[in-house]
């Protein structure tokens, strides 16, 4: 049978007599270690040596951490610059339409001044107006304004603006005009070089051109001449400008040449324009 101990074996620490001498010993260790280390740095050194053995352990196990982080800050700024990246793009959008209103506010005042000038310069009385779209019917170019018989404009009165001879009008509604440009097919205009020279018909050609089939080839005419209206119809008042000669042509005939006139009036380009009031006395 198992002896029954005895209880003094029991104690946790069971010890008869205090260790003295053991506490002693170790009680000099330290301060002759704490002294080496306050003279050479013992620990610093030891600590930097064992810091070289666990920093990639330490580098391991926070670099998930570190990498987390890392992500979010750059999400963040990916995010951060997306939205400021929006705005100045708005920003860019609105100073661009800006410029744009500008451009178009300047180029409306000089064709209202250049305008004026003319109907100034030549006793000109009309109804202003602007295109409202230029197109194609039957083949034949027209141009659409926004002025009506409400607005006292006719059929057959002239259209000009500040660059020069637009056409006529060929159609009338309440609201709206129709004009038939100097390019088409169907228009015939009498002429003169603004030498006072060559009295002559220019024709529309359809290709935004105007020109003259059978030009004598003993009359002097020059690439870059300018046509101005005659003024013998009584329709279109003598002095505006038409067109310039782009192209002078040989024709089957050694008497004549093919003339080609470049109109100053694009309708794709000037949106003013003036419709000039027909003269009851002619």
């Amino acid at each position: 049978m198992a002896q029954r101990l005895k209880s003094n074996n029991l104690k946790l620490f069971n010890r008869n007599t205090f260790p003295l001498f053991t506490f002693f010993v170790l009680f000099l260790t330290c301060l002759i270690l704490m002294g080496f280390d306050y003279r050479y740095g013992l620990l610093k050194k030891i600590k930097s040596e064992f810091s070289l053995a666990t920093s990639p352990i330490n580098y391991i196990i926070n670099l998930p951490v570190e990498m987390y982080h890392n992500t979010k800050n750059i999400f963040k700024t990916v995010k951060l610059l997306t939205k400021e990246n929006q705005i100045l793009e708005k920003k860019l959008y609105d100073l661009s339409i800006q410029i744009q209103d500008n451009k178009l506010l300047k180029a409306e005042n000089f064709q209202l001044r250049e305008k004026l000038n003319i109907q100034k310069d030549f006793g000109i009385v009309g109804q202003n107006a602007e295109i409202v779209l230029p197109n194609v019917r039957n083949g034949y170019s027209i141009i659409t304004i926004d002025k009506g018989s409400k607005d006292n404009i006719k059929d057959g009165a002239a259209v000009i603006n500040n660059n020069g001879l637009v056409g006529q009008i060929i159609n009338t509604s309440r609201n709206y005009s129709e004009i038939r440009p100097i390019t088409s097919k169907t228009f015939a205009v009498p002429a003169i070089l603004d030498n006072g020279k060559e009295n002559i018909i220019l024709y529309g050609n359809g290709n935004s051109e105007l020109e003259i089939p059978l030009f004598p080839a003993s009359s002097l005419i020059e690439i870059g001449d300018i046509f101005v209206t005659s003024g013998i119809d009584k329709i279109y008042p003598k002095g505006i400008k038409i067109g310039k000669v782009s192209d002078i042509k040989s024709t089957k005939s050694p008497k004549f040449n093919y003339i080609l006139v470049k109109p100053f009036f694009q309708p794709t380009t000037f949106s003013q324009l003036t419709v000039l009031e027909i003269n009851k006395n002619d």
